[in-house]
């Protein structure tokens, strides 16, 4: 089997799991296949890069930010164990 068939083998199979009806996966596609090939791969390609980056940055961040919470809880720890040391015991009132 020629290399062509197996790719188009391949996008039928891909494309039977879609929605024959939903108009906006047909517009895409039809986007896709009017660019040159070479055009579409390159265009793809950037498009994985980008959203690549976009995910590892927003990982960075939301571990940065996680990291940060357990720094601010493990300080507030300890200002409240030193507040609880510093505090001078509550006097009694007689009854």
């Amino acid at each position: 089997m020629a290399e062509n068939e197996k790719n188009a083998e391949t996008a039928e199979n891909a494309g039977s799991d879609a929605c024959p009806g939903n108009f906006l996966d047909y517009m895409i596609d039809t986007f896709w296949a009017s660019l040159p090939e070479q055009t579409a791969d390159d265009l793809a390609k950037c498009k994985k890069d980008t959203l690549s980056w976009v995910k590892d940055t927003v990982t960075s961040l939301v571990d940065d930010e996680i990291k940060s919470t357990y720094r601010h809880l493990e300080n507030a720890r300890r200002m409240r164990e030193t507040y609880r040391r510093t505090e001078p015991p509550a006097a009694e009132t007689p009854f």
